[in-house]
């Protein structure tokens, strides 16, 4: 595909190179000059330096015979006005990022779609659905629901008291087959597991599983579940904000922001909270407005070097249960060792969604998520594709990529060596980052 983001910060070169990474002819269009000579230099993508509101300019980067356009500047207004004119040039389908609430609507979907912008990220509002579902499930570190919740994935930090570590896959209780190990992931290393891996203490472990199994895989792993009724939040920025238009009825909540102006705002619309203006570093504050009595801390700074430091000192309190909001992935592994309950990174958060774009040309019924260096990604398989030419152990798929489980007739199932996939059937994939074109091609 040939593919144009719009945004040379954070968002868009991350954008582009998992694209990249992914076998995709793309171009990031961009104003800093050294940035792009600099990612011109080391990349696989190719850089332009220019206006995304400019005619000749999207001329000249060949939108008019692009497959996709991605807008994500740090300007919303921006992005949705150059969606438009690159989709009046000739783009086949236009994506732009917004960064306020009010946009995020079904009047406003409706208004974009009859504009030529086919589909609209809310970053902040993605992360706080994701907080919301740890917060339920908060024994996991991701939990996916597929057709409806007709299968489960959930990646699970593996703890010492299970008794699945040290023993490989082929030697794991079978009967009754409760779940499907599909990926590991160990530090930075993304495991596709054979019969011969064993789970480590530490290993974030993504199991496929069917909802009428979950409640086997707490105990199995190791892992503790808790009530949550009272929680801290350290920032006041969008993501809190969008939390707690999700939550600020459910729980005793107390946001720690060091902006008295923000302080105010939150204060003003949501008056069933605390607010308390201070760092979150200030652990005499943190004391005194009851950090030893919560269940859950939520570090949502935009600091990622703060939300981390802060959930340490949440757990020296006795907090259970962590949440950090880390935007720089190098630090991902990091955080992860320091057993951080949950990670929410946007950049992950924004792949996913236009993953979701990109793997639509081939099925309308397409799914895609996001992990770091990893991809889970649902299928529907047609009519006489290869995923359906032969049991799945005789398939020979490559060796980044494996089938974690599938759903027929709106029911789901975990898959075996002698599983037979058939047309209709919606297929989860795991696969390691830039193999997505090879799971394609089984469904082709």
């Amino acid at each position: 595909m040939k593919i144009i983001v719009a945004g040379d910060g954070q968002t868009g070169t991350h954008l582009a190179s998992i694209l990249s990474v992914e076998n995709q002819d793309v171009v990031l269009i961009g104003s800093n000059s050294e940035h792009l000579e600099r990612l011109d230099s080391e990349s696989n993508f190719i850089t332009f330096e220019g206006n995304p509101l400019s005619h000749d300019n999207l001329i000249r980067c060949g939108v008019e015979s692009s497959d996709l356009f991605i807008a994500v500047t740090p300007d919303e207004n921006v992005n949705l006005l150059a969606c438009e004119i690159a989709k009046n040039i000739g783009a086949r389908r236009c994506v732009a990022r917004i960064n306020t609430a009010e946009l995020d609507s079904s009047y406003y979907n409706g208004f974009f779609n009859s504009h030529g912008i086919d589909m609209t990220i809310y970053p902040e509002r993605l992360a706080a659905l994701e907080i919301c579902r740890f917060i339920e499930h908060n024994w996991v570190n991701e939990w996916f629901e597929l057709h409806g919740g007709a299968l489960l994935v959930i990646g699970i930090r593996m703890r010492g008291n299970s008794p699945l570590i040290g023993k490989s896959l082929k030697g794991l209780p079978n009967d009754p087959r409760l779940f499907h190990v599909a990926l590991i992931k160990r530090g930075e290393e993304i495991i596709i597991p054979r019969g011969d891996d064993k789970l480590n203490n530490g290993d974030i472990v993504y199991f496929t599983v069917e909802p009428s199994n979950v409640t086997y895989l707490p105990e199995l792993c190791g892992c503790e579940t808790s009530k949550v009724r009272q929680i801290m939040i350290s920032g006041g920025g969008q993501i809190t904000e969008n939390l707690l238009d999700l939550i600020a009825s459910k729980y005793i909540i107390t946001v720690v922001e060091p902006d008295k102006d923000r302080c105010r705002e939150l204060a003003a619309k949501f008056n069933n909270i605390t607010v308390v203006n201070a760092l979150a570093n200030d652990v005499n504050t943190l004391k005194e407005e009851g950090i030893d009595n919560c269940d859950m801390f939520l570090g949502l700074s935009g600091s990622s070097e703060t939300n981390i430091v802060s959930c340490m000192v949440a757990r020296e309190h006795g907090v259970s249960k962590t949440v950090a909001r880390i935007e720089e992935l190098q630090y991902i592994p990091e955080a992860e060792s320091l057993s951080i309950d949950k990670i929410i990174n946007k950049k992950l958060i924004n792949v996913g969604k236009v993953l979701n774009v990109l793997i639509e040309t081939a099925s309308q019924e397409a799914h895609c998520m996001s992990l770091d260096k990893a991809e889970i990604i649902e299928l529907t398989a047609g009519d006489g594709s290869k995923v359906t030419s032969r049991n799945i152990g005789e398939l020979s798929l490559p060796k980044d990529i494996t089938i974690g489980g599938l759903i027929r007739n709106g029911k789901g199932y975990l898959v075996q060596g002698q599983t037979l996939v058939t047309a209709g059937d919606r297929v989860t994939i795991f696969c390691k980052e830039g193999s997505l074109s090879k799971a394609r091609r089984l469904f082709n």
